[in-house]
């Protein structure tokens, strides 16, 4: 797996994929928050040039998924708990979203790594599904906010919330086939694309050495 350090390029995914999972899995293992988590996205932000505004948006659509989540522990009265799951769900988000990851991108950068292409596969479905399901919901909630739908704490808002969940997930489920379909007609061997040599980006070693410290002295400190 050849490494060749170039100044000026896109950048490489599968570095990405490399320090996304690393700082995913770091944050979803941590039991107590602490400002050494936000050091990793500060990096990424300068060391990227991120747009902050764009990204904010993103988070902010998925974040009513998140808040629902939220909502369920905190009212259970598990308080501590639904801020450490708010704020790790949020970080990871915008970790990942600042890197403008989708199915495909995730795919090749796994490829690239020499994953096998099986594993591959399943989590470029499972980020495609993903996709299509919060596409779907927000051209969904989009209508009924058109059609002057409102929300309110009550069994009839809960029952219509329910309907189009199992509306989203059947439609979802569906499309996914036909992906499915068009890869295994018009893919060798269902390898969607071909793997190349790794091309590192200095900014992507040094936010890699950054995750890696962080997490050292987040453990060890």
């Amino acid at each position: 797996m050849a490494a060749v350090f170039k100044k000026k390029r896109e950048i490489d995914y599968s570095i990405g994929v490399v320090s996304l999972f690393i700082y995913s899995f770091f944050i979803a293992t941590t039991k107590s928050l602490d400002i050494l988590l936000v050091i990793p996205i500060i990096a990424q932000i300068l060391l990227f040039k991120v747009k902050i505004k764009k990204v904010f948006k993103k988070v902010l659509k998925v974040n009513f998924f998140i808040f629902i989540t939220f909502l369920i522990l905190f009212l259970e009265g598990k308080h501590e708990l639904a801020i450490l799951v708010f704020v790790r769900a949020n970080l990871i988000l915008w970790f990942t979203l600042s890197f403008d990851f989708d199915g495909f991108k995730l795919y090749k950068g796994l490829t690239n790594l020499r994953v096998s292409n099986k594993f591959s596969l399943i989590l470029f479905f499972t980020v495609k599904y993903i996709e299509v399901l919060f596409s779907s919901a927000f051209r969904m909630l989009e209508v009924f906010k058109i059609r002057g739908f409102k929300a309110t704490v009550s069994k009839k808002t809960f029952s219509i919330y329910a309907d189009m969940l199992a509306f989203l997930l059947y439609t979802s489920v569906n499309k996914m086939e036909k992906v499915e379909d068009v890869i295994t007609i018009r893919t060798k061997d269902g390898q969607l694309a071909p793997s190349k040599s790794i091309i590192v980006k200095k900014e992507e070693v040094v936010l890699l050495s950054i995750i890696i410290g962080v997490i050292c002295v987040y453990y060890f400190k």
